[in-house]
């Protein structure tokens, strides 16, 4: 009997032991599967995707803010665990080199940012969410290289130090060398960087937009808190959706403004025709989940379109940045929807 309570009490702790091990490379491996481009190329696709909201004037979907953090403890843990840390004592290049991968790739998360609060709300001009963007860029470079001027990475012994060895060895001492100079010091940059990306995870995750109110947008089929290519449902439903014309207040005179649209229900290759004034613009676009943006002036009168309806209802949504004013509607095939944009007093 006390020999089963041992192997019981014996199994209980293993699997304790087991069990953290166990989730963490659950983890590793899900965010290897789910996120490959942004852990594998990290900066290069960042600012490749930066460099596409900038173009198509489209906001992106945000870097998954968890895995961030997930990279800077693995990390960190590297640089802490004895059986791993030897790595770096064989290659010191790979400290800097992991180090920069990891700050660069802060710096161009918190840019992303910038640059999609310019696309989907308009929280920047244009001009200032670049110049903010290139700003972090250059500020992080500029710290890396006062870190790295301060604080280097060699494996060479200078002659003073090798004589201070000997003369420990001549005394019969023990010499403990380190080839890493200003070791404490470089996992106390990853510490104090990880550190600043759970207060900026923390910060990201108190801006995420609210979960719509679906049964509320069924009725007024306007919303100030939708992002763009927010999807409201999986199928083709309408729920209550009727097609309206709609006035858009609040906009600047005699300035262009941007007006995205894409399809908030299921993606089913509805096409729309857009008009300006009457001219079109673009006599067929394709609505999907990713939003297209347009340049419109203002005052004027925007209308789409219906041109083709694969079944179920042409529901798209446009938004507007400037205002943040989002618009859930349906139209016809043939069929039209209008939106007066007017200026602020």
């Amino acid at each position: 009997m006390k020999n089963s309570n041992s192997a019981a009490g014996l199994g209980c702790v293993l699997a304790l032991l087991v069990l953290p091990f166990f989730i963490f490379l659950v983890l590793i491996f899900y965010s290897v599967d789910t996120y490959k481009k942004e852990i594998f190329l990290g900066p290069l696709y960042i600012i490749y995707a930066s460099i596409k909201v900038l173009v198509l004037e489209v906001p992106a979907s945000n870097f998954p803010y968890g895995v961030l953090l997930f990279l800077g403890v693995i990390l960190y843990g590297s640089m802490m665990i004895p059986k791993i840390r030897s790595l770096y004592d064989e290659l010191p290049v790979l400290i800097p080199f992991l180090q920069m991968c990891f700050l660069t790739l802060i710096a161009s998360i918190i840019g992303f940012y910038i640059l999609n609060a310019w696309a989907d709300n308009q929280t920047y001009a244009k001009v200032e969410a670049v110049l903010l963007t290139v700003t972090t860029f250059v500020l992080m470079r500029l710290f890396m290289s006062y870190w790295y001027y301060s604080f280097p990475i060699s494996s060479m012994i200078t002659r003073e130090e090798e004589q201070d060895i000997q003369a420990i060895q001549v005394n019969g001492g023990s010499v403990n060398q380190s080839p890493l100079p200003h070791g404490s010091m470089h996992k106390n940059l990853v510490l104090f960087a990880l550190i600043f990306v759970f207060f900026l995870t923390m910060f990201f995750l108190a801006n995420i937009p609210p979960t719509l109110d679906t049964n509320k947008l069924m009725k007024e089929q306007i919303s100030r808190e939708a992002a763009a290519g927010a999807i409201l449902f999986h199928g083709e439903e309408k729920n209550g959706i009727q097609a309206k014309n709609f006035e858009v207040p609040g906009l600047t005179r005699s300035v262009s403004t941007r007006m995205l649209i894409w399809d908030y229900n299921l993606e089913d290759n509805d096409k729309v025709q857009i008009l300006v004034d009457g001219k079109p613009i673009h006599d067929s676009i394709v609505l999907t989940h990713t939003p297209v943006a347009f340049t419109v002036p203002v005052p004027s009168v925007i209308t789409i379109k219906g041109i083709q309806d694969q079944g179920g209802g042409l529901t798209y949504a446009v938004k507007f940045p400037q205002t943040k004013y989002t618009f859930f509607n349906i139209v016809a095939v043939n069929g039209v929807n209008t939106y007066t944009l007017m200026p602020a007093p």
